[in-house]
């Protein structure tokens, strides 16, 4: 099972465009509002953590530390995609400080070849942005997979591919997302899916 930890409190009562996407796409999910919920109690839980985007990492950091949130995601060992907010909050956990750059509307955004969150997808791509930080360099142990003119840094992943993040929107296809982004969650869920498949005795 896939869980997403929801931090856009708009959605507080009403899915969000993220549970909708994996709705659409078949995927088995369970969703965490962190602002009121918190956090998964225990990482078996889960077999992939999807972060979302949102307005604030409270629940992961304070100005003295880790929180829970972090911690929790630090002992993960499993896949996680990190969107927008979400991928902020991984290169926080990896010790990058994030620097203002305001990016509101449609994009196109440049995918590399060669990863698994991408596979089959078209590129460019022109998806939805909405965000008011970025990251100003790679964190350690993670590649550059995305790019665009505005915000270079679009996507990242771990040189285990355990870990993904992307600065846009792919759920946002009401908001000017292509469907193609939408690929995205399904290539993650396949990432879990293997992932689980192979730690579980059934791989070879």
């Amino acid at each position: 099972m896939i869980c997403v930890l929801l931090n856009d409190s708009d959605f507080d009562r009403t899915l969000s465009p993220i549970e909708f996407a994996l709705e659409k796409l078949g995927v088995f999910y369970r969703t965490w509002r962190t602002f009121r919920e918190g956090f998964p109690q225990y990482a078996s839980d889960c077999d992939g953590l999807i972060i979302s985007g949102g307005f604030t990492m409270k629940g992961y950091f304070e100005e003295k530390g880790d929180l829970y949130g972090a911690s929790f995601l630090k002992n993960f060992g499993k896949p996680i995609l990190g969107i927008c907010l979400g991928m902020q909050v991984l290169a926080r956990l990896a010790g990058v400080s994030l620097v203002v750059s305001r990016e509101l509307g449609i994009s196109r955004v440049w995918l590399y070849e060669g990863n698994d969150l991408f596979k089959g997808m078209k590129s460019p791509l022109e998806v939805c942005q909405r965000h008011n930080y970025a990251l100003p360099y790679v964190p350690r142990g993670y590649s550059v997979i995305a790019r665009n003119d505005s915000t270079f840094i679009q996507a990242i992943a771990s040189k285990d591919n355990l870990k993904y993040g992307v600065q846009f929107h792919p759920e946002e296809i009401d908001l000017g997302s292509e469907i193609e982004s939408l690929k995205i969650f399904s290539n993650f869920a396949s990432i879990v899916e293997r992932h689980s498949t192979e730690n579980s005795g059934g791989g070879k």
